[in-house]
C-alpha cells in the first residue's frame, strides 16, 4: 500500500461493492437495454437508463457522509478530467451558432452523461482496494455479454455456418449497427486478454472462452474498421511490450513471443498486400475481402467515406472557430453538396447522418475549441499511460498496457465510424479513461490536496442537468414510437392516422426526427393530403425553418407557393434544392416548371439545357420545346433567341 493512500476500515471495505455494482450497471446492464419501437433500439434507451443510473449515483456519493468522506477529490486536477470538462463546455456551448438548436440535445446529453461517467468512476473505484481486478473482471464479462449476444442474433436470424458480409449486417449486438458491433468487440478485446492472467483458475478459463468467443465474432462480423482497429491496437501492444519488457516485468519468453508475433503480422499484411495484386484464387479472395466485396461492386469501395471527408472539410473550413453546432452536421451537410465535382450516381446524397470520422465530426460541430479539447483528452490519456509504464509498478503498468491497446483500437475505429454517437461507446470510453485517470494520479498525482465539492453546490446542478436529460429522452423516444407510426399511415395512405401520429410526435424537445426530417414536415403533409393547404403551408414553413436545406420539405413547399401562384417565394426554393441535391433530376424540373408558369422562359430553358440530355425524361423535353418557342416568340423581329 502506497503512504498517500486513503486508509482502510471496516466502512471502507463494506464500500467496496459500490465500484463492482456501478461497473455492472454500466459495461453490463446498460448493454442489452433496448426498445424495438425505436428507431435506434439503443441511442435514447441507454441515453434514458443511463441518465437515471447517474441520477441515483452522484448524489450517493457526494451526499451520503459514509461515502464522501471516502472520496479522494484531488483527481480531478488530473489533465484528463479538465480537458473532459473543457470538451463539455465546447459541446453546450456550440448549441448558441446552431441553426436548429434542438438537433443537438442527444450530444448534449449523452456528452454530459459520458463526462458523469468518467468523474464518479474516477471518485468511487478507489473504494475497492482491488479495483483494478475489479476493473478488468467487469471488462470481460461485459466482452462475453457482447459476444454472446452477437452468437445469439446470428444463429437464431442466419443459423451456423459462414454467411456473407451482407448477411451478416443483420448481427448487430443490439448496437443498430453492424460495425459499431464489431467495434465495440474491438475495444473489449484487450480486456478479455488480460483476463487470463487473473488469479483464479475459473477466472482465466472464463476469460480464455470470452477471447474465443470475441475473436470468432470480429473475424465473421467482417469489418473493415474494426479488423484495423485490432490490428493495430495488437501491434501497439506488442511493440510497447517488447521495448518495455522490463517495466512490465515479462518474462523473456513472453518478449520472444511478442517479437515473433508482432514479426509474423508484418509479413501476413505485406505478402497479402502483394497477393492482393495477383491473379490468383487467393489473390481474388483477399480483394473481395478487403478492398472490393460484391456488394460494393456498383458504389465505391469505402462506401463514400472519402467523399464525405471531403465535405466535412469544407464545412470546417467556413465555420474553423466555432463550428456549426452541436447536431447540425446534417443540418448542414447539403449546403455543400452543390459543388459540382462530387459523383452520387451510386450513393445516396440524403442518407448522411455524420461522416465517419469523429475527429472531423468534432471539429465541423463544435469549432477549435471542441477539436483541441477532444485532441487533448486523447493526448491526456497517452501521456498517463506512458508516465504509468514508465514509473508504476510491473502489475500497474501491464494495466496501462491493456488500456493503451483498448484506447488504441478505440481511436482507430472512431477515424472510419461514428463510436461518439453511441452511449454504449462513451460509457465504456469514459470507464477507461477513468481507469487511466487513477492508474497515472496513483503513481505521478498532480496534487494529493482534495477539490471542494460542496454537495448543496454541485448536486443540484448536476441533478437538473440530469433529469432534464431524462425528460429529453422520454420525450425523444416517445417521437421515435409516433414517427414510426406516421411514416406508416403514409405508406397506406391513412391521412386522419398520419396527421394524429405526428401531432403526438411534436416536443419543444426535439423537432426532428433520427433522419434529420422536420417533424412538422409530416405533419404539413398529412394535411396537404386531408386538403388543408393553408395549414399544410404553415407547417412546411415551419419545418422550413427545423431543417433549411431538406429536400423533401423545401420542395413540397415551394411546390405549394407555386400552386398559390406565389412564384417570387418558390422559385428560389425550387433553385435552392437544385442547388442542394445536384443528384437529383425533381428540383431541377419543377424549378423549369415554375419558371415557365411564372413566364421566365429564357431562365428555364437554361435550367433544362443544363441536365444532359440523356437524362431528361419526356415530360422535360416536351417543356424545353415549349419554352425554347415561348423565347422565339418573345424576341425581337430580325434577331435569333
Amino acid at each position: 500500500m502506497r503512504p498517500d493512500t486513503p486508509p482502510r476500515g471496516p466502512i471502507r471495505d463494506r464500500l467496496a461493492v459500490i465500484p463492482a455494482v456501478l461497473l455492472m450497471l454500466l459495461l453490463v446492464g446498460l448493454g442489452v437495454v433496448v426498445d424495438p419501437a425505436a428507431y435506434d433500439v439503443s441511442q435514447l434507451p441507454r441515453l434514458l437508463v443511463l441518465s437515471a443510473i447517474l441520477l441515483a449515483a452522484v448524489p450517493l456519493a457526494l451526499t451520503v457522509p459514509a461515502v464522501a468522506k471516502q472520496l479522494d477529490t484531488s483527481v480531478l486536477r488530473e489533465p484528463l478530467l479538465l480537458a473532459a470538462t473543457a470538451y463539455l463546455a465546447s459541446c453546450v456551448g456550440s448549441l448558441a451558432v446552431a441553426v436548429n438548436v434542438t438537433a443537438g440535445f442527444t450530444d448534449v446529453f449523452r456528452t454530459l452523461a459520458a463526462f458523469l461517467v468518467l468523474v464518479t468512476a474516477c471518485l468511487v473505484l478507489p473504494l475497492d482496494r482491488d479495483w483494478r481486478n475489479t476493473v478488468v473482471k467487469s471488462f470481460v464479462i461485459a466482452a462475453a455479454v457482447h459476444a454472446a449476444i452477437g452468437i445469439q442474433e446470428m444463429l437464431s436470424m442466419l443459423g451456423p455456418g459462414l454467411h456473407g458480409r451482407r448477411a451478416m449486417e443483420v448481427v448487430t449486438g443490439r448496437m443498430s449497427n453492424v460495425n459499431l458491433h464489431a467495434g465495440l468487440l474491438a475495444m473489449l478485446l484487450p480486456w478479455a486478454v488480460a483476463g487470463t492472467t487473473l488469479p483464479g483458475r475459473g477466472w482465466r478459463w472464463f476469460s480464455a472462452a470470452t477471447v474465443a468467443a470475441t475473436t470468432l465474432m470480429l473475424v465473421l462480423l467482417q469489418s473493415r474498421s474494426a479488423w484495423l482497429a485490432t490490428a493495430v491496437a495488437a501491434a501497439v501492444a506488442l511493440l510497447t511490450a517488447i521495448v518495455g519488457h522490463g517495466r512490465l516485468g515479462l518474462p523473456r519468453g513472453t518478449r520472444r513471443g511478442s517479437t515473433a508475433m508482432l514479426m509474423g503480422g508484418v509479413a501476413v499484411v505485406l505478402g497479402g498486400g502483394v497477393l492482393t495484386a495477383t491473379d490468383t484464387p487467393l489473390g481474388e479472395f483477399l480483394r473481395t475481402t478487403f478492398v472490393r466485396r460484391p456488394h460494393q461492386a456498383l458504389g465505391p469501395t469505402d462506401g463514400g467515406r472519402t467523399m464525405i471527408w471531403g465535405i466535412t472539410t469544407r464545412m470546417i473550413g467556413d465555420h474553423p472557430l466555432t463550428g456549426v453546432g452541436a447536431g447540425n452536421f446534417t443540418v448542414r451537410l447539403h449546403e455543400y453538396y452543390g459543388g459540382g465535382d462530387l459523383d452520387f450516381s451510386n450513393l445516396s446524397s440524403d442518407n448522411w447522418i455524420e461522416p465517419h470520422d469523429d475527429f472531423l465530426w468534432v471539429f465541423a460541430e463544435k469549432g477549435l475549441p471542441g477539436i483541441l479539447a477532444f485532441v487533448a483528452i486523447f493526448a491526456a490519456a497517452l501521456l498517463a499511460i506512458r508516465t504509468v509504464i514508465r514509473t508504476g509498478s510491473a502489475a500497474e503498468a501491464r494495466i496501462a498496457l491493456v488500456c493503451l491497446a483498448a484506447l488504441v483500437a478505440y481511436l482507430v475505429f472512431s477515424t472510419l465510424d461514428f463510436p461518439l454517437d453511441r452511449v454504449t461507446f462513451q460509457v465504456h470510453l469514459a470507464i477507461l479513461l477513468a481507469v487511466i485517470a487513477l492508474g497515472k494520479h496513483e503513481v505521478a498525482p498532480r496534487s494529493r490536496e482534495p477539490v471542494a465539492l460542496p454537495a448543496w453546490l454541485v448536486v443540484p446542478p448536476v441533478a437538473a442537468g440530469l433529469v432534464f436529460g431524462i425528460a429529453y429522452a422520454a420525450a425523444a423516444l416517445d417521437q421515435e414510437r409516433e414517427v414510426i407510426a406516421a411514416r406508416r399511415a403514409a405508406r397506406i395512405s391513412d391521412w386522419p392516422a398520419m396527421l394524429a401520429a405526428a401531432e403526438r410526435a411534436t416536443t419543444p424537445w426535439k423537432t426532428l426526427d433520427p433522419l434529420a426530417t422536420p417533424i412538422a414536415f409530416l405533419e404539413g403533409m398529412a394535411r396537404l393530403h386531408l386538403g388543408d393547404r393553408d395549414a399544410a403551408t404553415a407547417c412546411l414553413e415551419q419545418a422550413l425553418a427545423a431543417n433549411p436545406n431538406r429536400m423533401y420539405v423545401v420542395n413540397n413547399l415551394a411546390a405549394l407557393y407555386a400552386e398559390a401562384g406565389r412564384f417570387d417565394e418558390a422559385i428560389p426554393l425550387f433553385a435552392l434544392a437544385a442547388d442542394r441535391y445536384p443528384d437529383r433530376i425533381e428540383p431541377r424540373h419543377n424549378l423549369a416548371g415554375c419558371l415557365v408558369d411564372a413566364g421566365r422562359f429564357a431562365e428555364a430553358v437554361a435550367v433544362i439545357e443544363d441536365i444532359p440530355e440523356e437524362l431528361r425524361p419526356e415530360p422535360m423535353r416536351e417543356m424545353l420545346e415549349y419554352a425554347r418557342g415561348r423565347v422565339a416568340d418573345e424576341s425581337p423581329a430580325g434577331h435569333a433567341p
